[in-house]
């Protein structure tokens, strides 16, 4: 009989993998109250209280994605870091500890309840655990020291890693985060996926400005990476720098995209803001058909592993299963 590790190993070696899309932006959808700037940590307080407040509505939210065809679901802890939980009054210390192990237990709960609505499918849906920036998205001038990344990542990965058949450090904005992150996640022993976000451009960089091939020789070295993506960044951005990743890999890496699905500009600093008082506009041209036919662009050239970010709902997810798992 197969262990879990066995089928874990065979998972992750088909030929390609669908992630979810954005969950803050589902539950926002659902019913969960979401204000503030994009990538602020106001805007992410509710959604990491929801793991404590609104189980069900996380639960459901990644029934949502797992129905619609993604194989991987990410934990709902993107938002459970120091800088946001401080917003919330009175929070105890342990209150992060207690919503990442939620979100966790969540996460692990939907899989399973994917699976008894599916008895006869054999695929078994997997759960990425977060390790996500440690204040703002986009930017790398708020990073953090050393110090303070590596501490607060070992305690993520401690309290995400036993819900997790991966860890997936995601919208690493610089070469320090994303090394920093993937060395923590290395050392929990399960495999690790890293996903860089990148300037609005077609500059193939980081918001830091830095280059895709320093990104990768900083993090190419921990045994436990197996794949390297771009996410929570246009698909143009996330086009323009596919080619630098590809030469830039290991050999038998796997690489993926998952792109945001909302319009925003740029702002100084590094990072950006949305174009409507914080309440983002989706991109009319983004729609599901769209997003998916890019999606299979990407495939065509490479890429095993696709979704969708901020702004991507169900429906793209649906899209993309349609387009590159027809039949």
């Amino acid at each position: 009989m197969s262990t879990k590790r066995q089928i874990l190993d065979s998972q992750l070696a088909h030929p390609q993998h669908i992630l979810d899309g954005g969950m803050g932006h589902l539950l926002r959808r659902k019913g969960v109250p979401v204000s503030g700037a994009i990538g602020s940590m106001e805007r992410f307080l509710n959604v990491a209280l929801a793991n404590r407040n609104q189980k069900e509505t996380v639960c459901e939210s990644h029934l949502d994605f797992l129905r619609a065809g993604a194989n991987v679901i990410t934990t709902n802890n993107y938002a459970c870091v120091p800088s946001a939980l401080a917003l919330s009054p009175n929070s105890p210390p342990q209150l992060i500890t207690d919503l990442i192990d939620a979100a966790g237990q969540i996460a692990r709960q939907a899989c399973q309840l994917h699976v008894q609505e599916r008895p006869l499918n054999s695929t078994v849906p997997m759960v990425a655990g977060c390790v996500p920036p440690l204040h703002e998205s986009y930017r790398p001038d708020r990073v953090g020291s050393e110090s303070e990344l590596t501490g607060e990542y070992a305690h993520i990965v401690e309290a995400i890693a036993p819900h997790s058949d991966l860890l997936l450090c995601e919208t690493m904005s610089s070469v320090r985060e994303g090394k920093l992150a993937a060395q923590a996640a290395n050392r929990a022993g399960i495999p690790v996926w890293i996903a860089w976000t990148l300037a609005e451009d077609t500059s193939g960089k980081l918001r830091s400005g830095e280059s895709v091939q320093d990104a990768v020789s900083a993090v190419n070295t921990y045994a436990n990476v197996q794949a390297m993506l771009f996410n929570c960044s246009s698909v143009a951005s996330i086009t323009a720098a596919l080619p630098q990743l590809r030469v830039a890999a290991p050999s038998g890496m796997m690489l993926g995209s998952y792109a945001n699905g909302f319009q925003t500009v740029k702002v100084s600093g590094g990072g950006r803001e949305d174009s409507s008082g914080g309440q983002s506009e989706y991109d009319v041209d983004s729609t599901p058909e769209v997003y998916a036919k890019q999606a299979q662009r990407w495939v065509e050239q490479g890429v095993e592993i696709v979704g969708g970010c901020c702004g991507i709902f169900p429906e793209h997810i649906h899209a993309i299963e349609r387009k590159i798992r027809p039949g």
